[in-house]
C-alpha cells in the first residue's frame, strides 16, 4: 500500500511482484543460455528474451512468494536496487546450473561424434555452419539426430516442466553452491567423455583394427599406395557401422534423456539453501 492506503507502482507490494517477475525471467533466461533447443544459435536473442518474457508471465501466478522477498520490496525503491544483485545472480546461476545439465547427453553424443570425424578422416573436410561455425559432417549429423529424438521423446517439454517445478523445489529468495552440488556436477561433467567413449569406441575400434590390416598390407605388397587406400576405406567402414549402430544408439540416447530428467530434479536437490525449502 502507498499513502494513501491503496496499491499503487511505489509500493512495497508492487516491487514484490516486479521482482518476483524479474527472478523467474531471470532463472529462464539461465536455463535457456545452455538448454537444448531453446539455447540454439539459430533462435535470436531477441526472440529467446521474449519467449523467456512470456514463459515468465505465464509461470508468475503459481509461484510461491517467499517472505524475505516481500521484506525485501517494503526496503527496495526506484533509486536503491542495489540489494536485488545477490538474488538475480543465485537466480540465474540456478537456471545455468539447470541449462547445462539437460544438455550434457548432447555434449557427450558431439563429443563421441568429433572422434568419429577424427577417426575417418573427414575432420579436414569440416563444413561451415552460419549458426554453429566450422562443425564436422558427422558431429553436425548427430547432433541433427538427437535434436529430432530430443524432439520426438518430448524432452525440450519435460525440460520446461523441470524447469517450472524448480521454483517449487529451489526457492526464489536464495541458493547455495555447496561442496555436494560441485562433486556432482563434476561427476556429470566427467559423464561426456565417459558416454562420448562408449558411443564412438565400438567404430573406433574398427577403424584402429583397419589401420592395421592396411599397415600389415603396406608391409607385404609395398607397391600398393596403402595410403591413398585408407582414406574412401576409412570413410567407408566408419558409415557403414554408424548406420548398422543407429538403432542401437536411439535407444542408448532415449534412456540417457530420461536419466538427464533425473540430474536435474537432484540439483534442485543439491540447490536449496540450507534451511530452505
Amino acid at each position: 500500500m502507498n499513502e494513501a492506503g491503496t496499491f499503487g507502482p511505489n509500493s512495497p507490494q508492487a516491487y514484490t511482484l516486479f521482482v518476483t517477475w524479474l527472478l523467474i525471467y531471470v532463472r529462464i533466461i539461465g536455463f535457456f543460455v545452455q538448454a537444448p533447443i531453446w539455447g540454439s544459435h539459430h533462435v535470436s536473442k531477441p526472440v529467446l528474451s521474449g519467449i523467456a518474457a512470456i514463459f515468465a508471465m505465464v509461470m508468475f501466478p503459481n509461484v510461491h512468494i517467499p517472505r524475505q522477498l516481500w521484506v525485501l520490496g517494503a526496503e527496495l525503491n526506484a533509486t536503491n536496487m542495489v540489494q536485488l544483485v545477490p538474488y538475480i545472480v543465485g537466480s540465474f546461476v540456478t537456471g545455468l546450473v539447470l541449462g547445462y545439465i539437460s544438455f550434457l547427453i548432447m555434449a557427450a553424443l558431439q563429443f563421441g561424434a568429433e572422434l568419429l570425424d577424427v577417426q575417418m578422416g573427414l575432420s579436414v573436410a569440416a563444413s561451415f555452419d552460419p549458426g554453429q561455425g566450422s562443425v564436422n559432417m558427422i558431429r553436425r549429423f548427430m547432433f541433427y539426430l538427437a535434436m529430432i529424438l530430443y524432439l520426438l521423446m518430448n524432452g525440450h517439454y519435460m525440460a520446461l516442466m523441470a524447469i517450472k517445478k524448480s521454483f517449487n523445489i529451489v526457492p526464489l529468495g536464495g541458493v547455495t553452491m555447496s561442496h555436494s552440488l560441485i562433486n556432482f556436477l563434476m561427476e556429470k561433467t566427467g559423464l561426456i567423455f565417459v558416454l562420448g567413449l562408449q558411443i564412438a569406441s565400438p567404430i573406433v575400434a574398427a577403424l584402429f583394427i583397419t589401420q592395421v590390416a592396411l599397415g600389415l598390407l603396406a608391409r607385404v605388397a609395398p607397391q600398393m599406395n596403402v595410403f591413398m587406400l585408407s582414406f574412401p576405406l576409412n570413410i567407408m567402414i566408419g558409415l557403414t557401422l554408424l548406420a548398422a549402430s543407429l538403432v542401437m544408439l536411439r535407444e542408448r540416447l532415449a534412456m540417457l534423456y530420461i536419466d538427464d530428467v533425473k540430474w536435474m530434479y537432484k540439483a534442485m536437490q543439491l540447490l536449496i539453501p540450507v534451511g530452505g525449502a
